[in-house]
């Protein structure tokens, strides 16, 4: 998907129900990617209690993650858990700051924040 190709002056005369249902001015939505690796590979129940714990903290700032894992590995996208909202640069940097402190894990890496529907490469 591409990025629509709209100056603000034509943004400024959509109405709101086309900027609404492009996703663009007011109700654009941002995401961010996440890559975390663990020291060790996990066995099946430290793996369910670090996701427990990695869920409770997500959803604590009302995100969603969107991805993958397996004992050696994390890598998602985050999104918010509501329409027309996104995550911020602080929650961006509390979640990372969050896995960092983890003993279970290695290295953590994360995106800057882009579009949820246009900023895909």
């Amino acid at each position: 998907m591409s990025t629509p190709n709209v100056s603000e002056e034509r943004l400024r005369r959509m109405k709101p129900r086309l900027r609404k249902k492009l996703y663009l001015g007011e109700f654009q939505e941002y995401a961010f990617e996440l890559k975390a690796t663990f020291k060790n590979a996990l066995d099946e129940q430290a793996l369910d209690d670090f996701l427990d714990a990695y869920i409770d903290v997500v959803e604590a700032r009302q995100l969603c993650f969107i991805g993958g894992f397996d004992p050696e590995w994390l890598d998602g996208t985050l999104v918010a858990d509501k329409r027309y909202s996104s995550p911020s640069d602080e929650d961006r940097k509390a979640i990372a700051d969050w896995l960092q402190a983890r003993a279970e894990i290695a290295s953590v890496e994360t995106s800057e924040l882009f579009d949820a529907h246009y900023g895909w490469e």
